[in-house]
């Protein structure tokens, strides 16, 4: 039953998935990036080269119409820049195309993620053995098994199209510069469409792969299931008691809550907390009262007044304020800096209002 309980068998909660999130683990597709990338750049390509062909034409034409004998740096400057200026377009068209295609297709995927935990060093992604581990492991074996797929249908694609224009192909010799380029670019092109077109099928199969590989990845067990929904429980009933005891703290009045404290640690001026101990109704210290400036004045004189200890740390006082609201119990890490407030004020200056009463 034990083993039975451990084994992945449940699928990921939503928690769990948002962690997962977090950490980096998604569902992502390289090949598919590059694909479409691929696919998109082969349609805007002739309208790009058309606009570059006639841009360096002009350009030419313009730099030419516009010769000087003067050879100094600025006439070389502005003669280059007149030939290549109109060609400009023609460029930022091919490069707009690739970064938003390739924008949109990541985005599509992932989604707006920004993970931290991603990148932090993982040594192991260096050690030897789990490299070796890797190696033999399914998703490796489908990544050479796709890879050699790709290989030899790419091959295949190009193989057949320029068999099926060889006789173009021959007659590149007899025909003019520009016709031959020609000819060679729309042979160009239909391979590359081919590829590309075959190529975003086999991304979109290798996509739909490393989704079931992440969900594989982030399943559960019975166990893990039970006990985050434990935690989930826990926490919930947790903030509902926190809440209960904001709203009596906000029932009660400032000085009265002040009056039951133990001690009043203070910045000294800035902050001031209120600190109530009673080991039978909890078990570490609770904030009974906080505040800053004028508030934190108002909080001093009521200590003053009800002859409350008054104790400066302003560390303390920093950490207290920034990390409690009232009704809070303190935080676990600042329990012992607590301990050593109330332990001087029950010591030094003989207050254990808690115990007395």
């Amino acid at each position: 039953m034990a083993e039975t309980s451990q084994e992945k068998t449940e699928q990921a909660t939503e928690r769990r998935k948002r962690d997962s999130r977090k950490k980096g683990t998604v569902a992502k597709s390289n090949d598919l990036n590059h694909a479409v990338v691929t696919v998109v750049l082969l349609m805007v390509l002739p309208a790009a080269i058309s606009i570059l062909g006639t841009g360096f034409v002009q350009g030419m034409h313009t730099a030419f119409l516009r010769l000087t004998t003067d050879t100094n740096q600025v006439s070389i400057q502005r003669t280059f820049l007149s030939v290549l200026a109109p060609a400009a377009p023609g460029v930022l068209m091919i490069i707009a195309a690739a970064m938003g295609v390739g924008l949109v297709s990541n985005f599509a995927q992932v989604g707006l993620m920004f993970s931290p935990e991603a990148m932090i060093p993982n040594f192991s992604k260096v050690n030897p053995f789990e490299g070796f581990k890797r190696l033999l492991s399914s998703r490796s074996a489908f990544e050479t098994g796709k890879s050699s797929l790709k290989l030899g249908l790419f091959g295949y694609l190009a193989y057949s199209a320029i068999s099926a224009r060889w006789s173009d192909i021959r007659a590149f010799p007899y025909m003019s510069p520009f016709g031959s380029l020609q000819a060679a670019g729309d042979i160009l092109r239909t391979v590359g469409l081919r590829v590309g077109l075959v190529w975003l099928a086999i991304a979109a199969f290798d996509y739909f792969f490393q989704r079931k590989q992440m969900q594989k990845s982030i399943m559960m067990s019975k166990q893990e299931v039970k006990q985050e929904h434990k935690e989930s429980e826990a926490s919930a009933e947790t903030k509902m008691a926190r809440n209960q005891r904001r709203r009596k703290m906000r029932r009660t009045s400032m000085r009265k809550a002040v009056q039951s404290a133990d001690v009043v640690i203070t910045n000294p001026t800035h902050y001031a907390i209120a600190i109530q101990y009673n080991p039978a109704k909890g078990h570490a210290p609770i904030v009974v009262a906080k505040g800053q400036d004028l508030l934190a004045a108002r909080i001093r004189e009521a200590a003053k007044k009800s002859r409350v200890p008054i104790v400066p740390n302003p560390p303390l006082a920093r950490a207290l304020y920034r990390q409690c609201e009232v009704g809070d119990f303190v935080p676990r890490e600042l329990f012992q800096a607590v301990a050593e407030v109330l332990s001087y004020v029950y010591k030094t200056l003989g207050q254990l209002k808690n115990f007395k009463r």
